[in-house]
């Protein structure tokens, strides 16, 4: 199975690093960077690949917007203000429950029958990226219909948790007023300009991360990694051993955390 887009570290980098060539455990090493890759980047608490980003922010009046990511390759758009971009309603009175939300990469669309069977359906943004194919693919949904009001990116429609729909029909949100009068701060992902307040009233589409991960990055996902493959067989808890007239210690969980740590240090703080 490839490795995600997230990994910080191919398969070869890691098998240099142990020092191997051979494939037996290439499924293993893989799932190894994967979760090296994941520890690295919850320490930092940020992203290091190359991403494009879709987030909603709160406006406020201090004039600084700080995305979640950086540093900042590319802004495509600011948005602003409210419109409805599509509707979905339920088709069939005699369901227990309808309901429609939408998450960040995905519209979903859950319905009970009377006799309590439940079905639920996703239609997904990497799939269907402007509004009208969602709607078209929402309304081919039994005990569902759908239209489009006003085309846009799937992803500017407005997340919410859920809403009922057996007794009215929902319209689902977007912002369609562009601001363009705003500065960035590419290092540290700030935004500087005249933004309207408001809880989620502005949606900023970006690219954010690294094309190219930065060596002590990779460096300590490497050891990470190197650790978990490793430890997966070993005695925890034996910290050194005496073969004849050979002996080794091992290194700690806590010595490969604190190495890590003094590595990712100006990662962490770097925003």
């Amino acid at each position: 199975m490839p490795l995600s887009s997230s990994a910080l570290v191919s398969l070869p980098d890691l098998k240099q690093y142990l020092g191997t060539s051979v494939r037996t455990d290439d499924a293993i090493l893989e799932a190894c960077i994967e979760r090296a890759s994941g520890a690295v980047e919850r320490y930092c608490a940020r992203k290091f690949g190359s991403t494009r980003y879709w987030e909603w922010h709160d406006g406020n009046e201090a004039g600084r917007l700080r995305l979640r990511q950086a540093p900042v390759i590319m802004v495509r758009a600011v948005l602003t203000g409210s419109q409805s971009l599509m509707t979905v309603r339920s088709t069939l009175s005699s369901d227990a429950f309808s309901s429609v939300s939408v998450r960040e990469d995905r519209l979903v669309l859950h319905r009970m029958s009377s006799a309590g069977a439940s079905t639920t359906t996703e239609v997904l943004f990497t799939q269907y990226e402007t509004v009208a194919e969602v709607a078209a693919q929402a309304n081919a949904v039994t005990g569902f219909a759908a239209s489009s009001l006003l085309d846009a990116p799937a992803r500017h429609l407005r997340r919410f948790a859920g809403r009922e729909l057996r007794n009215s029909t929902a319209y689902l949100e977007g912002p369609t007023d562009s601001l363009v009068d705003y500065l960035v701060d590419v290092d540290t992902g700030v935004l500087f300009g005249s933004f309207p307040s408001g809880d989620q009233s502005i949606l900023v589409d970006y690219t954010a991360g690294y094309e190219r991960i930065p060596d002590d990055v990779k460096q300590a996902a490497l050891m990470v990694a190197a650790n978990y493959y490793r430890d997966r067989q070993r005695d925890m808890g034996i910290q050194s051993e005496s073969l004849g007239g050979y002996s080794y210690s091992r290194r700690s969980a806590d010595e490969t955390r604190a190495a890590m740590a003094d590595i990712l240090s100006a990662w962490r703080t770097i925003r």
